[in-house]
């Protein structure tokens, strides 16, 4: 199974959204960020299965925090 890293401005918005995301049902898990990845966010990302990605970026959008990036999980 894949999976994918949302990539946020701030370890608060990561909690935040790993909050909504529980509220709906979808897992997810807040994980250190490489070094490659770090320099775009704050350092944390949240790790979501590629099933559920579509519905956990709406969710977080629509509560108004900002996606930096999505990527794919090494």
């Amino acid at each position: 199974m894949s999976y994918y890293i949302i990539i946020l401005t701030s370890i608060t918005y990561v909690n935040k959204a790993q909050y909504l995301l529980s509220q709906n049902n979808i897992k997810s898990s807040v994980i250190k960020l490489q070094s490659s990845l770090e320099r775009r966010g704050c350092g944390y990302g949240l790790e979501v299965r590629e099933n559920s990605l579509r519905s956990a970026a709406k969710i977080i959008e629509n509560y108004g925090i900002r996606i930096v990036e999505i990527a794919r999980a090494d």
